[in-house]
């Protein structure tokens, strides 16, 4: 059976080494071997002969397909910066947002959306939100002015204590007029 290197195999599939890496700790090729780390992988011809049935070894289309679908990423990630913060984003926003992915670019500013101050500084926040790895289930917990802790500072039951006190807030009914029955 023939061996085949990552680069090899990059090269093949019109796909960069670190994906080829990457499917290798996935499992897509489950017979790769590394002997040592001077070596690097080796990829046996079988593995690649079935997934060949699931990825196409046509490297014009392929490649043209690739930078198409980048392109067409980065517009959609600058479009949607656009929509929600009313400004182009830096080239710098750019890059960081389209290694991050359209999908998650799409929930941070979600989260900036649901903000419930106005974000001043919409960079500093999507850094923030890249960094602390927020969701937009993650709901920010806004402590009185008055109590003077930090966060850190709380015990487990003074948290959960103000959590409550915020809940009950937030769970204030309105009472309902019906001015029908008037």
């Amino acid at each position: 059976m023939k061996e085949y290197t990552v680069k090899e195999v990059s090269y093949l599939l019109g796909k960069h080494e670190e994906t080829i890496k990457r499917w290798i700790r996935s499992g897509k090729f489950p017979n790769s071997y590394r002997n040592s780390d001077k070596e690097g992988w080796k990829i046996i011809e079988s593995d690649l002969l079935k997934l060949n049935n699931i990825v196409p070894i046509n490297k014009n289309e392929q490649k043209d397909d690739d930078i198409k679908s980048d392109v067409d990423e980065i517009e959609l990630v600058k479009l949607a910066y656009q929509a929600v913060t009313l400004t182009s984003p830096t080239d710098e926003m750019l890059s960081i947002l389209s290694v991050v992915g359209i999908k998650r670019t799409l929930e941070i500013l979600l989260i900036m959306q649901q903000s419930v101050s106005k974000v001043k500084n919409p960079d500093g926040f999507i850094r923030k939100a890249i960094r602390e790895n927020w969701s937009p289930s993650t709901i920010p917990t806004n402590l009185p002015n008055n109590s003077g802790k930090r966060l850190y500072d709380l015990s487990q039951q003074e948290f959960d204590n103000n959590n409550n006190q915020l809940n009950k807030q937030q769970s204030a009914t309105v009472p309902f007029y019906n001015w029908l029955e008037e």
